[in-house]
């Protein structure tokens, strides 16, 4: 299943949703669920539908098991309704859209915690004259902040502080259900989904405060930073250790690499973050740069420059595009 967030105008003002990909329509998953509740005949479906299918995407992965189940039942039926021109469900609601109709945000536009991972051969190499020996033995790992978080079709604004804006290609998954000390047997059972992520980097900063042995701090932490989309794809749906992952500046392609190329896999990334430390629904963990996802790594060989267009793809997930814009005087 693709999963979405996504915002659309109502009579009191912009509403932010859930939804799921069904045949190319966008179907509003809490209105999927009132028209299959009332259908059943359930006394209360708006209730035990707000409550089962919230138009959050956290609190839906909260809900578990009996909140996915009924999503898949209530899915098809509010697509069927749609197509029949039934376009509203029992309290009024739109029961789908098209894409081009709606602005999508990141699948969990605020997830509680950001972990990035750091597992690629050749990133790690960079700069380095030799790969510690603690890298074969512990997935390395660094926390950023789930409140920068930015949409896959959002400006990159180019922080005034830096004259180095980098774009890192990654990929990552949702925790979907709360847990800890997860066993590397137990770890795809606690994988909600995949989407992709551009972790933005002002190099320039980010390197001067790492010499203090801290950090990366406000080298990666500013608005829009965590660029995050289209979709959360679940984990049935795509191999996660033969994704491509492609860059594009412009048009032209600057990396085509492979998830393959990742030394320790998710599975023994989630066990190694858990130890000691419970994970909860809506966590981010990313995969960290692939091998040439960087300006300097890739064909580029320079810092993105304001007017920039680029676009990371991996087939199975889909497509982000983000213009890099000047910040604005006033901000």
């Amino acid at each position: 299943m693709r999963y979405y967030t996504f915002q659309v105008g109502s009579p009191t003002g912009i509403a932010t949703r859930i939804g799921a990909d069904h045949d190319g329509s966008l179907v509003d998953l809490t209105a999927a669920a009132e028209l299959a509740l009332h259908d059943r005949g359930e006394p209360d479906w708006r209730e035990y539908a707000a409550f089962l299918v919230p138009p959050d995407m956290v609190t839906y992965l909260e809900r578990g098991e009996k909140s996915s189940r009924l999503v898949a039942e209530s899915l098809p039926l509010a697509a069927t309704a749609a197509a029949s021109g039934e376009q509203l469900g029992p309290s009024g609601a739109r029961l789908s859209y098209q894409l081009d109709e709606v602005r999508l945000l990141a699948p969990v536009p605020r997830p509680n915690i950001v972990w990035d991972s750091m597992v690629f051969h050749e990133h790690v190499k960079m700069g380095r004259p030799v790969i510690p020996d603690v890298f074969f033995e512990w997935p390395p790992y660094f926390t950023q902040s789930g409140a920068i978080v930015a949409g896959p079709y959002d400006p990159i604004v180019k922080p005034r502080f830096t004259e180095q804006l980098d774009f890192e290609l990654e990929f990552g998954l949702y925790i979907g259900r709360k847990g800890i000390n997860i066993t590397t047997e137990e770890a795809e059972s606690y994988i909600a989904g995949f989407t992709i992520y551009n972790d933005v980097s002002a190099r320039d900063v980010q390197f001067r405060e790492m010499e203090m042995m801290l950090g990366p701090a406000k080298g990666k932490n500013f608005e829009g930073a965590n660029i995050m989309g289209p979709c959360m794809v679940t984990p049935d749906e795509i191999d996660y250790d033969n994704l491509r992952m492609i860059a594009r500046i412009n048009g032209d392609v600057i990396v085509d690499d492979n998830s393959s190329a990742m030394y320790h896999k998710f599975p023994r990334i989630i066990e190694w973050i858990s130890q000691e430390e419970w994970l909860y629904p809506g966590d981010f963990i990313a995969s960290g740069t692939c091998d040439h996802g960087t300006c300097q790594m890739s064909t580029l060989k320079r810092w993105l420059e304001v007017g920039d267009v680029l676009e990371i793809e991996i087939p199975g997930i889909g497509l982000i595009r983000n213009q890099v814009v000047p910040a604005a005087a006033n901000r």
